[in-house]
């Protein structure tokens, strides 16, 4: 199927399909996903994913800021306004994770006063969105660190 040919609700349509019937690796709702990335204009979805992946070779976390500059939201000495987090994709970087075999690489975003209840929740919604569940017997905040420690273990064989 041509991704290019459809419009931005038909993309969102057919990821929230499959992502409502858990499928969301199956190959055409893994090309909607990249169709997707690509037209976000507002963030360069490639550059965030390697710098994501950079992080993760060198077992360092990032924030915001860090990865909207990644992502083009803002130039380095730009003023941070905190409404620029929404430009930044996290879902999809989630879903692109996801059909892609990685680890939850959102888990090396953390604020500047490190891991919060904010930073947690937004995890926890973008694992529910991807329908990837908290194992049994683990909170947020364990699997958003064993995630994190994957991510770093993953990266640094690849």
């Amino acid at each position: 199927m041509d991704m290019t040919a459809k419009t931005d609700q038909q993309i969102q349509n057919l990821i929230n399909n499959h992502r409502r019937a858990g499928k969301l690796s199956a190959l055409l709702a893994v090309a909607a996903i990249e169709e997707q990335a690509k037209r976000n204009t507002s963030f360069d979805f490639k550059s965030g994913i390697e710098f994501l992946l950079g992080a993760a070779r060198a077992g360092r976390a990032v924030n915001y800021r860090q990865l909207a500059e990644a992502g083009g939201v803002l130039k380095p000495g730009d003023t941070w306004h905190q409404h620029m987090a929404r430009k930044i994709p996290l879902s999809q970087i989630v879903d692109y994770a996801h059909t892609h075999d990685m680890p939850a690489i959102t888990s090396l975003i953390e604020t500047t006063q490190g891991v919060t209840d904010s930073i947690l929740a937004g995890f926890q919604k973008g694992l529910d969105e991807t329908g990837i569940r908290v194992p049994a017997g683990m909170t947020v905040e364990e699997f958003y660190r064993s995630e994190r420690q994957r991510a770093f273990d993953w990266a640094a064989i690849r």
